[in-house]
């Protein structure tokens, strides 16, 4: 299951990591919204790959997909 990074993300402003199938389904999980609260994500993402949440058309915090495999050079 992918791994979600969100950013100052719904009323409580939560930030952290958090699994779901969908990025959406993300942002329900870790912030605890309900069922039927309108999430949306914007359609570009900037350079280091944050997308904006909408929650009921509101912006709320940010989302990025978490790559888990970091390298580092010696």
């Amino acid at each position: 299951m992918p791994q979600y990074e969100l950013d100052q993300v719904g009323p409580d402003q939560r930030s952290g990591l958090v699994r779901g199938r969908t990025p959406e389904e993300a942002v329900r999980e870790g912030t605890g919204l309900p069922e039927d609260a309108a999430i949306a994500l914007s359609d570009e993402e900037d350079v280091h790959g944050w997308t904006v949440v909408y929650l009921d058309d509101e912006p709320s915090g940010r989302l990025r997909l978490h790559q888990r495999m970091k390298f580092r050079r010696d």
